[in-house]
């Protein structure tokens, strides 16, 4: 959906802070597809707090995500994914959709872009940079090293442990209470599920906010147009589409008057949470 969010800015101007969009505007919807894996057992929230950029303080950003888990699968991701979703579905069996179905999507805002699914021993990462890209592999694996100091955390008693992953050090804090050996993002693995986990530099910081034991279906999407590609390529789109998005596409925008919109290169440099 996110190239045709894309879209529908071009065809948007913003006045006294609301955007509005063109009554012209009509794109095709994007189709749904999704491979379902039962129900979670558990659910639980996490406030993430992250820099978009680690280079760039200015990118701060507060999501709020879920973690589904059942027996099988978990599946990690923002918590306004599911009303994007939503949309996407009730949408895909539309010949097109227009002003009014676009203005929904600008009505919810995706801060935490991609989803991280855990099946057994196996990782697959979703995220969008023009295009919906994957990429799958194995659950890296976390060498804790388990500390004595303890605290509550949502009224659980949890115990700290360390760990180096990607070229960042963290801290995490689980509890044996809830015997769950997984956690926010990639982490997992140790004797109880992770209510924090926080690297050592504070760009990055998931903080349980709440559990809930509803049943919630569990899926992943598995459009045919998703780009399968190894884990090192995908750093790579990742980083070119941070630096310059613009890059990634080639439709033009326009001024109010019509004349074309020249969109200049973001020369930044980028900086993505995983440093190898």
């Amino acid at each position: 959906m996110k190239y045709n969010l894309l879209l529908i800015f071009l065809f948007t101007i913003t006045v006294n802070g609301q955007k509005i969009i063109s009554p012209n505007f009509s794109i095709k919807p994007s189709p749904f597809e999704i491979i379902e894996y039962g129900k979670s057992f558990y659910n639980i929230y996490y406030k993430v707090d992250f820099l978009d950029n680690a280079l760039l303080p200015s990118s701060k950003k507060e999501a709020i995500c879920i973690l589904e888990v059942n027996d099988k699968v978990s599946k990690f991701f923002d918590n306004n994914k599911v009303r994007i979703d939503s949309l996407d579905k009730e949408y895909s069996v539309k010949n097109t959709i227009g002003q009014k179905e676009a203005g929904e999507y600008f009505k919810t805002k995706v801060l935490w872009n991609n989803v991280i699914f855990k099946n057994g021993n196996s990782l697959t990462v979703q995220d969008r940079f023009r295009y919906p890209y994957q990429y799958d592999g194995k659950q890296p694996a976390l060498n804790w090293n388990l500390e004595k100091e303890e605290k509550d955390i949502l009224g659980y008693k949890c115990k700290k442990a360390k760990v180096n992953y990607a070229g960042r050090t963290y801290f995490a804090w689980y509890t044996p209470d809830i015997p769950l050996y997984n956690g926010p993002y990639i982490f997992g693995g140790l004797p109880g599920l992770i209510l924090k986990v926080e690297d050592s530099d504070k760009k990055y910081t998931f903080t349980a906010v709440g559990i809930d034991k509803n049943p919630k279906r569990i899926y992943l999407r598995n459009e045919k147009k998703i780009l399968k590609i190894t884990r090192e390529k995908f750093k790579t789109v990742q980083k070119a589409y941070k630096e310059n998005p613009g890059a990634f596409y080639n439709g033009k925008a326009y001024n109010e008057d019509g004349s074309p919109l020249t969109i200049k290169p973001r020369n930044i440099q980028y900086e993505s949470m995983e440093l190898d």
